[in-house]
C-alpha cells in the first residue's frame, strides 16, 4: 500500500483484501476523487428517489468545507478511495452522512467494516448513538441498515413535499 500522510489506518480480516480505513486530516487534498466517489455511488438513486440526492450537486468546495466541521472516514482498497462517510457529533449521537461506497465493492464487507469503525469512534467520544437517514425508496438501504442493527425510528419530509420522504434509522450503542 503506498504512504498515506497524516491519516491512522485500521485493517481488517472481515474487508476487502488490502482495505484500511482512514481519519482524514488537514493533509487529505484528493477532494476531486472523493467528489468522483460521491457521484458514483449516488449516481445509482438517480430516478429512484424524489427529490433527487443533493449529493450529486455538491461541489469539491462543499466537501471541504464539509470536512472542516466534521470527521471524515475514509477506504481504501490499495491506493485506490473506495468509500467514505461523514460523521458529526451531535448530543449523545454520532450523525453519519454522505455513505458513499464504490458500486463494485458492495457486498464486499467494507459497509460493516466502516460502521463498526464509527462505532468505535462514538464510544472514543463518548457518544452513545449512530444515526442516519436514508430515503423512503431506498428499501434494500433500509435492509442493509437493519442488518448491521439500525431501527427505523421516525421520518421527515422535504421542503414542498406532504409525505415522508426520509426515514431516520439510529443504533443504540452498548
Amino acid at each position: 500500500m503506498p504512504q498515506i500522510t497524516g491519516r491512522t489506518a485500521e485493517h481488517s480480516q472481515k474487508a476487502p483484501e488490502k482495505a484500511a480505513l482512514f481519519l482524514a486530516d488537514d493533509k487529505f487534498e484528493d477532494w476531486s476523487g472523493l467528489l468522483a466517489l460521491m457521484r458514483r455511488a449516488f449516481s445509482l438513486h438517480i430516478g429512484k428517489v424524489d427529490p433527487p440526492n443533493t449529493a450529486l450537486d455538491c461541489t469539491e468546495q462543499d466537501l471541504v468545507t464539509k470536512a472542516r466541521q466534521e470527521a471524515l472516514l475514509l477506504a481504501f482498497s490499495g491506493s485506490k478511495l473506495v468509500g467514505c462517510m461523514f460523521m458529526r457529533k451531535l448530543h449523545s449521537a454520532l450523525i453519519l452522512s454522505r455513505f458513499s461506497i464504490l458500486p463494485e465493492m458492495h457486498g464486499s464487507g467494507l459497509a460493516r467494516l466502516m460502521m463498526a469503525k464509527a462505532e468505535r469512534y462514538a464510544m472514543a467520544n463518548c457518544l452513545h448513538e449512530l444515526a442516519l437517514e436514508t430515503r423512503v425508496e431506498l428499501r434494500s438501504n433500509q435492509d442493509k441498515f437493519g442488518a448491521l442493527g439500525f431501527k427505523i425510528v421516525g421520518g421527515r419530509a422535504h421542503k414542498g413535499f406532504c409525505k415522508v420522504t426520509t426515514l431516520k434509522m439510529t443504533k443504540v450503542l452498548r
